[in-house]
């Protein structure tokens, strides 16, 4: 019973460590729909560097990445979860309305850019150009800061 238990926990380990590793280049028109319009409305004068399709159990998740390391990653449906700039602000039309008023009352974040954004169905996370992170709730109250 025991080199049962073992078998089946190796196997199941084995089944895990395998499915991990998913990655697989595509090119942007492989992307959603949703996908190719948002990078063709906010990232168009880019340079492509790759792309990849993460396949998971049940759909896939895909992440761009562009030669200045801008990386945009989407979900299953082809929404935006997150994205970040290593040297600019990320496109001010993706940054909604109630995170632009929160840091326009904050003096530490005055001249700070959003360089990195992402969102889930539970909570909103900006990181500024000065190291800041704000996480927010789906009602953009802000439930976490770190520096």
């Amino acid at each position: 019973m025991k080199k049962t238990i073992i078998a089946a926990f190796m196997l199941l380990a084995g089944i895990t460590s395998a499915k991990a590793d998913n990655d697989r280049p595509i090119n942007l028109d492989q992307l959603p729909k949703a996908s190719q319009e948002f990078l063709a409305e906010h990232f168009s004068g880019l340079q492509l560097a790759f792309a990849t399709e993460d396949r998971k159990y049940i759909g896939s998740e895909y992440e761009v990445v562009y030669t200045d390391r801008t990386e945009v990653e989407f979900n299953t449906e082809g929404e935006w979860t997150s994205v970040e700039r290593r040297y600019d602000a990320v496109p001010a039309g993706i940054v909604p309305a109630e995170i632009t008023r929160y840091l326009d009352t904050l003096e530490f974040a005055k001249g700070q850019q959003i360089r990195k954004i992402s969102h889930n169905r539970f909570e909103w996370e900006v990181e500024l150009s000065n190291g800041l992170e704000i996480e927010f709730d789906t009602r953009f109250n802000v439930i976490g800061i770190d520096d």
